[in-house]
């Protein structure tokens, strides 16, 4: 591998790498990072290992219907939520998150309730009362949305929360409405919780908004309110650490971001934090009969509670809720308290679902944080580079098993960051790793396959096969350009064919020529050399190009002797045969010379040019002045590795020069061979 290839390749990837940068800041391509933040979240979840003190008391479809004859249809009174207070306070649990919105009073004067009449203020207050001997209640404050036009018009009626105020700062979501439960329940409550979620544009729920702001006041969402009764942390130690907030001994990642308005929303621009969720788990598992956490129906608790209280043994024993954080909530689709969450086939999920599963987060301290923006980046980077340099290679079944091999390797490594707790987002790097792969492919076809298609034309007859697949592997290491080099030339010439040609069956010497002329080019190839052509009954080989070679010299003189032993043993054939003999005169020189793809724009050829390639010619047709076979010049002399005999035939100048150079004969022995 060149280390221009590299460097380009290098280049490219780099430059492919900033393109998935910045093309994974387009809306459609962060939606394709949130799905594949999905496929992580389905893939580690563990169901199978919840938290054992979380609980999930479910209003569903089978509590509406059985209770419509006793109270009426939802919104049940409030008597009824007390009763199950009540229930779950007989354990006691250790905290009830009831995600149910009470900011109204109920202003009925008069209604019907198993069989007694009961206005709405005694319904509130039993709920009240309820609520104050458990001790352990936390209640719901509403929250608008924070991009939503009008929404500073909502009554803020939030004032105060009873768990106590919190040491945070103005990083945290400031909220144009927090409506707090109507004042008595507020004031008998443990603490308060918001229910606020955060759906993204694809629809999933994946993060929460930990705490919301009203002015000085914060308020925790319900699921961090619970867990912080089960982590026994007081609101005094919740504390924002950096990027981090400290709740007991679990750090909860909650980096700042920018929070989204509608088009109509003239304000400027705010922050936030937020932090994703990492889910236990879906409502119900993948067989669709259990659930990821204990589940009862609220029906269930309602109807054990009047058993209680006759004297019976009850339906649910409340002692399955002791010391538990029990969440009571919603979960008939006809309520629309049901979000989509990012689990797949099992992923819809109501709200007490999505408490219960942020509280557990937090109880076992198993929370997600995103990898920081310029890892990302630096990951981009090095996806993108190793794809470009994986589809280096000139086979494509090799570069692209490399390049899909690294892209595995990534998503499989990201995929294991998931389940420790890293969440990596790779679009980005998947958009780099299209871009240098698909560009590197087409690169090659383009750039180094025209090279490559070059190279065939030029070299497909003229290489041995080994010298060829190197130079088809790499064609920047042929210079077709034009490159200075220091080489061999070898010129064999048959002696007296001119005169056997006029004489003889034309198509007859034509085959002898064909036979003797494959013979000598297979020698050639076997001592790593190239044909540059043919003329007429001359053979031109060179050494050293287009593939650099040491051992030019040897290789050449090396061919010269097996040319002379090849014809003898041609010659003996023929003779044999009745055919004519032929005679053979070889010169080879060695010097620098250049070498390079030459001729007009139509037709070209990979040739050498220069004095000593002049100088191998004259060596050649002087071997008939001298009587000899082959003659090599001193520079071929000096440079040759096995020692061979050789006669000093004298001094030559060649035309055009001065300096004369010396020239020796190789001297064969009967039959000798390389």
């Amino acid at each position: 591998m060149s280390r221009s290839r590299l460097l380009s390749a290098l280049g490219f990837g780099l430059a492919a790498g900033a393109a998935g940068i910045l093309l994974g800041l387009l809306p459609f391509f962060q939606v394709a990072d949130s799905k594949l933040f999905d496929l992580h979240m389905r893939w580690t979840v563990d169901p199978a290992h919840p938290h054992p003190s979380i609980a999930v008391v479910e209003i569903d479809e089978i509590s509406l219907r059985r209770l419509e004859p006793v109270v009426g249809r939802w919104p049940w009174p409030r008597l009824v939520h007390a009763s199950v207070i009540d229930f779950l306070a007989r354990s006691p649990a250790r905290a009830v998150a009831y995600d149910v919105s009470f900011t109204d009073r109920d202003r009925r004067t008069g209604f019907d309730a198993g069989g007694q009449t009961w206005t709405g203020a005694e319904s509130d207050q039993a709920l009240v009362d309820a609520t104050r001997t458990a001790g352990n209640v936390i209640h719901l404050a509403e929250g608008v949305f924070e991009g939503a036009a009008g929404a500073a018009d909502v009554d803020r009626r939030l004032t105060d929360v009873p768990q106590g105020n919190y040491p945070l700062d103005d990083s945290i979501d400031l909220r144009p409405g927090l409506s707090a439960p109507y004042e008595e329940l507020a004031r008998a409550s443990r603490a308060l919780g918001h229910n606020i979620m955060l759906v993204d544009a694809d629809g999933p729920v994946r993060q929460i908004i930990p705490f919301a702001r009203r002015d000085a006041l914060f308020l925790p969402a319900l699921g961090v309110a619970a867990a912080q009764i089960g982590l026994g942390a007081a609101s005094g130690d919740v504390r924002l650490q950096d990027d981090h907030l400290r709740i007991g001994p679990t750090r909860l990642p909650v980096p700042v971001t920018t929070i989204a308005r509608f088009d109509e929303d003239d304000r400027p621009a705010a922050t936030g934090r937020r932090a994703l969720i990492r889910y236990r788990g879906p409502a119900v598992r993948a067989d669709g009969r259990t659930p990821t956490y204990p589940t009862y129906s609220f029906y269930d608790l309602f109807y054990s509670q009047q058993q209680v209280l006759e004297g019976q043994r009850p339906l649910v024993d409340p002692a399955v809720f002791g010391n538990r954080l029990v969440f009571v909530g919603a979960t008939a689709v006809g309520l629309r308290d049901v979000f989509a969450v990012p689990l797949g086939a099992t992923g819809l999920m109501s709200g007490p679902h999505i408490h219960a599963n942020v509280a557990d987060m937090l109880l076992t301290g198993h929370v997600l944080q995103r990898l920081g923006p310029w890892l990302c980046g630096l990951l981009v980077i090095l996806v993108s580079l190793g794809a470009r340099v994986a589809v280096m290679p000139s086979r494509v079944l090799l570069g692209l098993s490399g390049a899909i091999a690294l892209l595995a390797a990534a998503h499989l490594a990201a995929v294991a960051a998931f389940g420790r707790g890293l969440w990596v987002p790779l679009m980005p790097a998947t958009l780099g790793w299209v871009i240098a792969a698909g560009g590197g492919f087409a690169y090659q076809y383009v750039v180094e396959g025209r090279e490559k298609r070059q190279v065939r034309t030029l070299f497909s007859r003229y290489l041995s096969k080994d010298v060829y697949d190197q130079v088809l592997a790499n064609p920047a290491r042929a210079e077709l350009g034009g490159h200075r080099r220091q080489m061999s030339v070898l010129f064999s010439d048959v002696r007296g064919f001119t005169a056997l040609s006029e004489q003889g069956d034309p198509e007859a010497l034509v085959q002898q020529l064909n036979e003797y002329f494959s013979r000598m080019v297979d020698l050639v190839f076997a001592h790593r050399g190239t044909l540059d052509k043919f003329v007429g009954d001359m053979v031109m080989a060179l050494f050293g190009a287009p593939l650099d070679d040491e051992a030019h010299a040897e290789h050449a003189v090396a061919t010269a002797v097996a040319m002379v032993a090849a014809l003898d043993e041609l010659n003996v054939a023929w003779a044999a045969q009745g055919r004519p003999t032929l005679g053979i005169g070889i010169g080879v020189n060695s010097g620098e010379m250049i070498a390079g793809n030459i001729g007009s724009r139509q037709v070209r050829s990979y040739t050498v040019i220069g004095d000593a390639v002049n100088l191998g010619a004259r060596l050649e047709s002087l071997n008939k002045d001298y009587g000899t076979r082959i003659i090599i010049s001193d520079a071929t002399r000096r440079q040759l590795r096995t020692p061979r005999p050789l006669r000093p035939l004298g001094s030559v100048v060649v035309k055009g020069k001065s300096i004369a150079v010396d020239i020796f004969e190789v001297v064969l022995g009967k039959g000798e061979a390389p």
